[in-house]
């Protein structure tokens, strides 16, 4: 370094002084910039992932025996012909690995988040109630409330709340499974033919509240 600065002030054209070199276990190594991997494009879509399969469709509604993975397809084409472009939808397949593949191509999709499509039910009739599952994420979180206030003002029905499960808990895996903020949607219970009864009258009603949740969650990221 001396000599380099001894040529500098003589007015002389001088090479380089030497690059700093950091010594570890296995040997020299040039002192490098950490490397920070380029920020994406926001995309503003959204992933519409249809619960079940066609060969294991979930629960049952009391009133028509329209399964989960029937009327959640519909619910999600109904979302997406209201802004073309805006949704991805996935539908689940059936076999081993079938969330982890569903989750996989929402992360192939590029998309802000996603919605998985649901309707509660359980062995009585008298639950009711609209209800959003969420992960842990503080992004989730909002999208989850934002979500809740839609559908509880479409469907007029029982506020259940945000729920946050735990790893033995249903929605957990879904809600963990890929990278982009996730929610699980239960607008109603498919057990009870009142709840039922208010999901269908108010069906473009709900579409369109989830629709409107989502543009909002996206105009805040």
């Amino acid at each position: 370094m001396l000599k380099w600065l001894l040529t500098l002030l003589r007015g002389v054209p001088a090479a380089a002084p030497p690059q700093k070199r950091i010594v570890g276990e296995r040997g020299p190594e040039l002192e490098a910039t950490p490397r920070v991997p380029p920020k994406r494009a926001p995309t503003g879509r959204i992933a519409l992932v249809v619960r079940h399969n066609p060969t294991a469709q979930g629960a049952i509604r009391v009133t028509d025996r329209r399964t989960e993975y029937d009327w959640n397809g519909a619910l999600a084409e109904r979302i997406a012909a209201l802004d073309p472009g805006r949704y991805v939808v996935i539908y689940r397949t059936p076999g081993a690995g079938e969330i982890a593949r569903a989750y996989a191509e929402v992360e192939r999709a590029g998309v802000e988040a996603s919605v998985e499509l649901h309707f509660n039910s359980l062995a009585g009739s008298s639950a009711t109630g609209t209800e959003t599952l969420t992960s842990a994420s503080a992004k989730s979180k909002r999208f989850a409330a934002l979500m809740q206030t839609e559908m509880v003002a479409a469907l007029g029905l029982r506020d259940r709340g945000l729920k946050q499960p735990g790893p033995k808990d249903g929605g957990y895996t879904a809600l963990k499974a890929a990278e982009p903020p996730a929610i699980l949607i239960e607008p109603y219970f498919g057990s009870n033919a009142a709840d039922c009864a208010a999901a269908d009258r108010n069906l473009p009603a709900l579409a369109a509240g989830i629709h409107k949740a989502c543009l909002a969650f996206l105009s805040e990221i």
